[in-house]
């Protein structure tokens, strides 16, 4: 019997959850996009750059997680 958090659940999970990152970036670049319709413009910026950082997450995470699974640009998994 496997308990109910088991190595692979978690690898599963961690994989399919790094779209949260590309989620936060879209909704951050919404409200910039808003700030700077509302003449807003130090706090576009600020949020149009937090709409980065999270891009960037979400790249680097999906790239972890697809080398974690074996599924990225050939290379073996890291054990």
């Amino acid at each position: 019997m496997r308990p109910a958090w088991s190595a692979h659940h978690k690898k599963k999970v961690s994989r399919n959850f790094n779209w949260i990152w590309y989620l936060g970036a879209a909704v951050w670049f919404l409200n910039a996009a808003l700030a700077m319709h509302r003449a807003n413009l130090r706090l576009g910026l600020t949020n149009a750059l937090i709409s980065a950082v999270f891009l960037v997450a979400g790249i680097f995470f999906g790239r972890q997680a697809k080398r974690s699974s074996g599924r990225g640009n050939g290379r073996r998994p890291l054990e």
